[in-house]
């Protein structure tokens, strides 16, 4: 199953397009250091549509975030369940439910265990920043990756 979602991903990645998250666990465990990005959005929101077509769309055809990012969009209007990271089925507004979405569009940057790199950039207020707001919010997260490898899990002391 892993290796079908990560084929349509490639696929879509291909097309340009900003693939549909469905499988969280998955993703989670192909991302290796990667950030992972998912756009929380509704159907008939023209400014998730504007963010997925101004900017996310044109960082996968660029293929320059190919590296740094995976990116995803979700739906929490789909009605289609989810498979979360820990391999629990959820629904997409219980899944933006746990990261306080309110909001869409809202772009969160999750490292592999789902935890929150990053503050959320909600809305888009300011479109001619957008794209510098996104690459610094990446470069952050990824960073907050790093030092999380760097850091040794700390050991149980003796006696505690």
């Amino acid at each position: 199953m892993a290796g079908l979602l990560l084929f349509a991903s490639v696929g879509a990645h291909a097309a340009g397009k900003l693939p549909e998250a469905s499988d969280l666990a998955a993703v989670a465990a192909a991302a290796g250091k990667r950030p992972i990005l998912i756009e929380i959005a509704q159907r008939d929101c023209p400014y998730c549509i504007a963010v997925r077509e101004d900017f996310l769309e044109p960082m996968i055809l660029s293929g320059d975030y190919r590296d740094r990012v995976i990116l995803l969009q979700l739906h929490r209007d789909s009605g289609q369940r989810l498979k979360g990271f820990d391999g629990a089925w959820v629904s997409p507004e219980a899944f933006a439910a746990r990261y306080n979405v309110t909001v869409t569009p809202t772009v969160l940057l999750l490292g592999p265990d789902g935890r929150l790199l990053t503050k959320p950039l909600v809305g888009l207020s300011t479109p001619d920043f957008y794209g510098a707001f996104l690459d610094e919010a990446i470069d952050h997260a990824a960073a907050v990756l790093k030092d999380a490898a760097r850091t040794p899990s700390p050991q149980p002391r003796a006696g505690g």
